[in-house]
């Protein structure tokens, strides 16, 4: 959690994420679970884009305000 946590909230920190701002998360794994997480936290708008419907409810449990799912994207990747 703490290497994580550090290595996206350095970024969101160094852009003074926060009320007002909006933020775009591509994909919701680890990294970006934490992301969705801190920068909804800071008070940030956040934007989830994913490849998996069964990650569309995580996302909004997390703090995510819109999902767009890739739907494209996910069947090539399953295709490769």
């Amino acid at each position: 959690m703490l290497c994580a946590g550090i290595t996206v909230y350095s970024p969101l920190r160094r852009w003074s994420i926060g009320p007002g701002k909006k933020v775009g998360v591509v994909g919701l794994g680890g990294l970006g679970h934490m992301a969705v997480k801190i920068a909804s936290a800071m008070g940030a708008e956040v934007t989830v884009l994913t490849t998996s419907k069964n990650k569309v409810d995580d996302a909004r449990r997390f703090g995510a305000k819109t999902v767009i799912v890739n739907e494209a994207t996910a069947d090539l990747m399953t295709n490769t």
